[in-house]
């Protein structure tokens, strides 16, 4: 199936790294508010890079899905005509050979052009794809989630905190996690530490941001993986961007950790037998 769309003209890669560059800027030195709404509305695309979020957030924020025209026609839908496309990149890789392996490695980016969901129309869109607490209520989730947590999870009494981990266990202290949401934000809290500030050998303690940039970031993604899972979830800080300081670069890499920190953690409820449109062609 063809479809007319608007013609665009070619927006080179260059330019849209530029726009990137802007809005992490500007998200620097705005306020928590700002920063936590990027970040929900980056988890509906936590399989797309940082670069391509603040793309898709630019030209359209209130997308669910993006895919190009084929795969959207393969989803019982089709773009109206005179819709226009979202520039996005996608990286091209050359082979090398590096310690007698072969493998591919980054030489730059192409544009490559997707639709929103709001561009289309036919076949109903599909649903999330994981479980939510509006399906069996918090404890149900709770359970879900700990059914799927690759680190074991077991309760102890804490003498100053709500959870802990070592990087292989995750503990949660049974008195101040009292309720079955309190639970699910302390699980994602520390799930989150986890799969960030803890790869054994492979990480060097002078290779790990700062401890409040750590608490930082392991906040924000608990706090995203709860909304989405229809827990409610308040900032446990009045003011995130304290810690970034205004400072952008800082800021882009904890935004590259915590986009890291949500689509690891959501891999593991995917349901990988539903399609969803989320990808160019």
């Amino acid at each position: 199936m063809t479809t007319d769309t608007a013609p665009a003209a070619p927006i080179p890669a260059a330019e849209l790294l530029r726009q990137v560059e802007h809005h992490v800027e500007h998200l620097a030195q705005g306020g928590s508010i700002e920063l936590l709404a990027y970040l929900a509305f980056a988890a509906r695309f936590h399989t797309y890079s940082v670069n391509n979020q603040v793309l898709i957030l630019l030209s359209a924020p209130e997308a669910r899905f993006v895919a190009g025209i084929k795969t959207w026609n393969q989803q019982g839908r089709r773009v109206r005509k005179g819709a226009k496309g979202i520039k996005i990149l996608a990286p091209m890789t050359r082979r090398v050979e590096e310690n007698g392996e072969e493998k591919r490695a980054l030489v730059g980016f192409r544009t490559v052009t997707v639709f929103p969901d709001t561009a289309t129309e036919g076949d109903p869109l599909p649903e999330t794809s994981f479980m939510t607490a509006q399906e069996g209520g918090d404890l149900a989730l709770f359970d879900h989630l700990v059914s799927h947590c690759p680190y074991p999870v077991k309760w102890e009494p804490l003498s100053r905190a709500h959870g802990m981990t070592d990087g292989g266990v995750i503990t949660l202290d049974p008195d101040r996690c009292a309720t079955p949401a309190q639970r699910i934000r302390v699980l994602f809290h520390e799930w989150a530490h986890a799969a960030l500030h803890f790869q054994g050998a492979q990480l060097r303690a002078e290779d790990l941001p700062d401890r409040q940039t750590r608490e930082l970031e392991a906040d924000a993604a608990a706090y995203v993986l709860a909304s989405l899972h229809g827990v409610e979830a308040t900032a446990a800080v009045s003011d995130y961007l304290t810690t970034w300081g205004g400072n952008a670069e800082k800021l882009r890499a904890s935004l590259g950790r915590i986009h890291q920190a949500v689509s690891s953690i959501l891999g593991r409820f995917q349901n990988s037998s539903r399609m969803t449109p989320q990808a160019a062609d």
